[in-house]
């Protein structure tokens, strides 16, 4: 398990955060069929699918995964058949159909063609780091975020944890890296940028397969642009998008490392994920803390 994104955010009390609590619990609480009238469902689930590994720990790290099932009602088809609702009222009674009726009409049509949608379903994955004091999670949605931490609270009761606070500011900070050709030493620099200026449009140029220190970025950011996120690569380990919002983008983890996890594993789902996890986490661990330094997070 590699996760290709990542969010953290920081646990406020892991002394009272018990995870047999959560490894006990998770079972009780998993996702479960998207009722005729419901929008979505938000369950726990198996880390393999019919499996019964709801959890996996590993050097007081716990992964765990849920998902969200929701019916997906176009649109397009709710607007076809409105419309022809309307023109036939239009047509038969010769008047007009006002828009309160229209939404009433919709609110109607939506209530009878919701058991007829398909259902579609998005996991989610994440782990705790009781070490590093972090929740981890491998999603930048907003509301798979706020479901994941819904879910957490209902199965535990509660669950406090606070965004990342960071005393400097990352984008002013990923700029004077680049005007003033100071990456710090775990760091090199990847090959794209996005920079974006001050004003009311948010003018953005976006800079693929180039050298972020090159002339034709700095030049930008001397004129008061700004780095809104920026490739980088650390420690040999892994590579990503840093974001302005603290949330790593396109992650991707050194051959060595899942070379290594390879030769660790016994072969097998559970027991490749394992090792993959194994690994995964206690590199990210060290990053963390590397991560905590650049942006002053205390």
């Amino acid at each position: 398990m590699w996760f290709k994104n990542a969010q953290i955010f920081q646990l406020k009390d892991t002394e009272s955060l018990d995870t047999n609590e959560l490894i006990n619990k998770i079972p009780e609480f998993p996702l479960k069929e998207c009722g005729s009238q419901e929008e979505f469902s938000f369950g726990w689930l198996p880390l393999i699918r019919n499996s019964e590994q709801w959890s996996l720990a590993s050097d007081h790290c716990l992964l765990f995964r849920a998902g969200k099932e929701e019916k997906v009602l176009p649109s397009a088809v709710v607007r076809e058949e409105l419309e022809a609702k309307v023109a036939e009222i239009e047509l038969i009674e010769g008047r007009k159909v006002g828009r309160k009726e229209q939404s009433d009409m919709k609110e109607e049509l939506v209530f009878t063609l919701r058991p007829k949608a398909f259902s579609k379903r998005t996991d989610i994955w994440a782990y705790i780091d009781l070490k590093a004091k972090i929740l981890v999670l491998n999603s930048t949605n907003a509301s798979m975020t706020e479901q994941l931490f819904k879910h957490l609270q209902t199965t535990l009761g509660s669950f406090p944890m606070t965004p990342l606070q960071a005393q400097v500011s990352p984008s002013s900070l990923m700029t004077d890296w680049l005007v003033k050709n100071e990456v710090p030493a775990s760091l090199e620099t990847g090959d794209e940028c996005e920079i974006q200026d001050a004003s009311e449009d948010k003018a953005t140029i976006r800079f693929k397969s180039l050298e972020p220190l090159s002339e034709d970025v700095t030049r930008h950011l001397q004129q008061g642009m700004a780095v809104k996120n920026l490739a980088l690569r650390w420690s040999d380990k892994l590579s990503f998008v840093l974001h302005d919002d603290l949330t790593l983008r396109k992650i991707k983890f050194d051959d060595a490392l899942k070379e290594a996890a390879f030769n660790d594993s016994q072969g097998g789902g559970l027991s490749d994920m394992d090792a993959n996890f194994s690994l995964m986490s206690l590199t990210m661990r060290e990053f963390f803390a590397s991560y905590c330094l650049w942006f002053e997070i205390s």
